[in-house]
């Protein structure tokens, strides 16, 4: 298998090429040590096949060693990222790196290796770790009342990342996106203050400053993005709902995420997928029992 794992163009090649005989504890501790090579990485090249590496250890299972993901992504300023992910998207020490355009290939932002390779793309793992389907994103900016709420959602994500069970729940479903806006009418900068209110009729009569009318949950399209299927919804909190007591605050938005749930929930019936959200709302409740 080892001779010929660097050869196969597609993802099904690579399976097909591993199922296709019975695994051996020998074949296994060749791609660990395969790994293990490729692990501090100096060039496209040396990447490429470490990727390859954590895709054959996708199927064929990580034994006694931590499971990660070898991920190559271009961010939203255009450069070039890679590294070795947990399922708990946690980044391994030492493997973060960027990359800049070198001719018609990539080199390692200040490594010592800038031959061109003549690799035109970065490989990223095609079959990647089963990770928390719930995924919390905050706003940068809110206001100071909800520092509290705001510190008490990350404790949320991570309890989530850590202890939701996605490999039970199936493949036909990515990941459920909840971003979290927060007003902040007293925002150092008077430019950006503003605040949400969900309706006209919440407005103040003579209200003056900046604000914006939004649902106390916009919900999105089932969509898919990079081969997954996702569905992005966002939670607007008034001011008023940001100076509530933070366990006020954390029994509405405990409210909230099995509201959203059930949004998925329906919008998946329709498809007729087979995705176990009746686990995902099991776990979940165990999370928030917890938080």
């Amino acid at each position: 298998m080892l001779n010929d794992l660097y050869q196969f163009e597609t993802l099904e090649q690579l399976t097909a090429r591993i199922q296709e005989e019975p695994l051996l504890d020998s074949q296994r501790q060749a791609l660990f040590a395969e790994y293990d090579r490729y692990f501090h990485y100096a060039n496209i090249e040396q990447w490429n096949k470490l990727v390859r590496v954590c895709e054959a250890l996708r199927v064929v299972g990580w034994a006694g060693r931590e499971p990660v993901e070898a991920i190559a992504e271009k961010w939203i300023n255009g450069s070039y990222y890679s590294g070795l992910r947990t399922r708990t998207f946690t980044t391994i020490e030492g493997t973060s790196k960027g990359w800049s355009k070198r001719g018609n290939s990539f080199v390692i932002d200040g490594g010592h290796d800038l031959a061109n390779y003549g690799i035109s793309a970065l490989a990223t793992q095609r079959n990647p770790l089963p990770k928390n389907p719930i995924r919390l994103v905050g706003s940068g900016n809110y206001q100071r009342s909800a520092q509290p709420f705001v510190d008490s959602l990350e404790e949320l994500r991570e309890q989530l990342d850590r202890d939701m069970r996605q490999e039970l729940y199936g493949d036909d479903f990515g990941y459920l996106g909840i971003y979290c806006w927060f007003s902040h009418h007293d925002d150092p900068s008077p430019s950006v203050r503003y605040e949400y209110f969900h309706t006209e009729q919440d407005v103040p009569p003579d209200f003056a400053a900046g604000y914006y009318i939004r649902p106390r949950l916009q919900v999105g399209k089932l969509a898919k993005r990079r081969g997954q299927l996702k569905l992005e919804i966002t939670r607007h909190f008034t001011r008023q709902e940001g100076e509530l007591p933070i366990e006020t605050q954390k029994e509405m938005f405990k409210q909230d995420l099995m509201e959203i749930i059930s949004v998925l929930e329906e919008k998946l019936k329709k498809k007729k997928s087979p995705y176990r959200t009746d686990l995902m709302i099991t776990d979940l409740g165990a999370v928030l029992a917890k938080w």
